[in-house]
């Protein structure tokens, strides 16, 4: 009972399930505590959002290594910052140009803000950088570029500079789907079969056209959007 009580109040030395049992109990207050604070932590999407990941995996490991720290106030800190963190991304829908940062405009009708650089602290190699690698390689084909508060750069191109699509050809349009997993590890999900119309007897025929005798030799089968089966072992 005596080192239970240390594993959670902290001791100068702690036995090693001891520090198994720190480590994991941690571990779940932390997908308990993420979970609550929803995607929104997980992308890391505002300032506070990365101050409150930072801090509570600190806190955390420290809490993990130090057998004298105590485990109930790192639980409880972890939960008070998930806390804090709701709390501050309700403000943030709430009032988003009083809490959080705003998107900050780097090019304007095809003409860089030397300000707006200098007050987000861009350089012009960093902001070429990312223009590169949203397959903007030339200055002259950028209309906007918008530093987001996520820290990203959107770029959006010059009409001229923009990829052929199947509406300027005047195409009728593609349809697009997800496609529809039917077997996975030799297991067929019968739900997405019946709710596509087709039955087991169906699949079996289109997996021995691709050279497979049962289910059970499939890995995943999915039905695409064109209609073809794609199946890989």
């Amino acid at each position: 009972m005596g080192e239970l009580q240390a594993v959670f109040s902290g001791a100068k030395e702690l036995p090693l399930w001891g520090f198994v049992l720190r480590a994991t109990l941690l571990y779940f207050a932390l997908i308990i505590g993420i979970r609550w604070m929803g995607h929104r932590e997980v992308s890391i999407l505002a300032g506070h959002n990365y101050l409150v990941a930072a801090g509570i995996m600190s806190l955390s490991a420290v809490r993990m290594v130090n057998a004298e720290a105590s485990l109930t106030s790192a639980l409880l800190i972890v939960f008070a910052y998930a806390g804090v963190n709701v709390l501050y991304s309700y403000l943030d829908i709430k009032w988003p140009k009083a809490i959080d940062r705003g998107p900050v405009m780097l090019i304007e009708n095809g003409r860089i803000n030397k300000k707006n650089l200098l007050d987000t602290h861009v350089t012009i190699d960093n902001l070429l950088g990312q223009l590169r690698l949203k397959a903007a390689h030339n200055l002259s084909e950028v209309a906007y570029a918008v530093l987001e508060p996520t820290g990203k750069i959107s770029v959006i191109k010059k009409s001229p500079t923009l990829p052929l699509t199947r509406q300027h050809m005047n195409l009728p349009a593609k349809y697009v789907a997800l496609p529809a997993l039917l077997v996975h590890d030799g297991q067929v999900d019968e739900e997405n079969l019946n709710m596509l119309g087709f039955d087991l007897n169906w699949l079996k025929s289109k997996l021995a056209e691709k050279g497979f005798g049962r289910p059970e030799e499939v890995f995943v089968a999915a039905l695409q959007a064109d209609g073809a089966i794609y199946v890989s072992a």
